[in-house]
């Protein structure tokens, strides 16, 4: 043993052996909205400190971004720290590239912790090829938690995680861009119809609102954050076959024909084949394949009697049928030629009247259980 080396115990070793398999799942790892949170969790749990959190900095503000946290209550992700900002010790540990370890915050003053509940804080600059990309926090409720081999331990997961999570940061702002002109695809479809304002930004909007309620219910195992980040983009591709719907029919302001009503029942068919060919000829990804379920089976009943392919139950995509109930509230409270806007009361009752036949029973009810917050979904996306 080289003289003045100190033996690992049991618990690093073992720690250092979760960090490199963790580590190695990490280049394995498929890129989307829920990369980060992933990656904080997994340092949470390698490492057991009471609290983690990651920023990176945007490129547009030159702002921090809070991506992911676990352990700090009531810290969304989001949050923003200006990198001149001197009071903040994530900025200071950014802009000077160096560890900040703030060994008792209860004693500290002048600096502005995420939590000053808690005793201890390290934070840590994430550089990759071209300079600091973001930094890394660390929290403890005890004061004194970060020694010489916990400050070793960090630094050694930070680096070797510093190209990754610059990938992650890179791949991240790509797939913005490609939802950009996904979207794009959307309104183009919905464009053509006047009467659509405020719609799609409601249906997206009303569909997270329902799917973020789902979490607290048991069975819905699926709704994690990343199927709600999902469900939250691909609400928008919904009615996207309606480009291949004829304006004559499409802009008609009177009731349709058997024979127009078979025409545009064909926009599902063809909004799910249109992100099919996508996906053949620019590769899988995650909104498009949740958009072309969206697309195919928001039209299909609960009770088996809608289309394209009367399906029924659960055997209809969760994403489609929360999809289903967000698009016929917000017709029902919307105004249109033909109509007036219904109120919530109406609408519920109409809805309700369908629950079991047009509707899953259980989503029907948790998405009217909270009538406040589709108000403020209304107001906020107005016609």
């Amino acid at each position: 043993m080289h003289p003045g080396a100190e033996l690992l115990t049991g618990g690093e070793v073992r720690r250092l052996q979760a960090l490199q398999a963790f580590n190695a799942k990490l280049v394995c790892m498929t890129v989307d909205e829920s990369s980060y949170d992933e990656v904080v969790r997994g340092i949470h749990r390698v490492l057991g400190y009471d609290a983690c959190a990651l920023f990176l900095q945007e490129e547009q503000s030159h702002d921090l971004v809070l991506k992911a946290t676990v352990g700090y209550p009531g810290i969304e992700p989001g949050l923003r720290i200006p990198c001149d900002d001197p009071t903040s010790v994530h900025a200071q540990a950014f802009s000077e590239e160096y560890l900040v370890n703030i060994d008792n915050l209860f004693t500290a003053g002048g600096c502005k912790p995420l939590d000053s509940k808690f005793g201890s804080n390290l934070i840590m600059p994430i550089t990759g090829n071209h300079g600091p990309v973001g930094v890394f926090d660390f929290g403890s409720r005890q004061p004194g938690t970060f020694d010489q081999r916990e400050i070793s331990m960090c630094s050694m997961l930070v680096d070797q995680m510093a190209y990754s999570l610059e990938n992650l940061r890179l791949v991240g702002e790509l797939s913005s861009s490609r939802d950009a002109v996904i979207r794009g695809m959307a309104l183009l479809a919905e464009i053509r119809d006047s009467h659509i304002k405020g719609h799609l930004n409601r249906i997206c909007a009303y569909s997270r609102y329902l799917a973020e309620a789902l979490q607290e219910h048991p069975g819905y195992r699926e709704v994690s954050p990343a199927f709600i980040e999902m469900i939250t983009r691909a609400a928008a591709l919904h009615d996207v076959g309606k480009v291949g719907i004829p304006d004559s029919i499409l802009l008609k302001p009177g009731k349709l024909t058997p024979e127009e009503f078979d025409v545009m029942r064909t926009h599902a068919m063809v909004g799910a084949e249109l992100l099919e060919d996508l996906m053949k000829d620019y590769g899988h990804y995650g909104m498009i394949l949740m958009g072309m379920d969206v697309a195919r089976y928001h039209h299909e009943w609960w009770d088996g009697t809608g289309y394209p392919d009367g399906v029924s139950g659960t055997d209809i995509p969760l994403s489609a049928r929360i999809v289903a109930i967000a698009d016929v509230y917000d017709a029902l409270t919307s105004k249109r030629v033909y109509k007036e806007a219904w109120n919530f009361e109406d609408t519920a009752a109409e809805m309700r009247s369908k629950s079991g036949t047009q509707f899953d029973p259980e989503l029907l009810e948790v998405f009217l259980g909270r009538p406040r917050n589709l108000e403020k979904i209304r107001r906020k996306f107005p016609d």
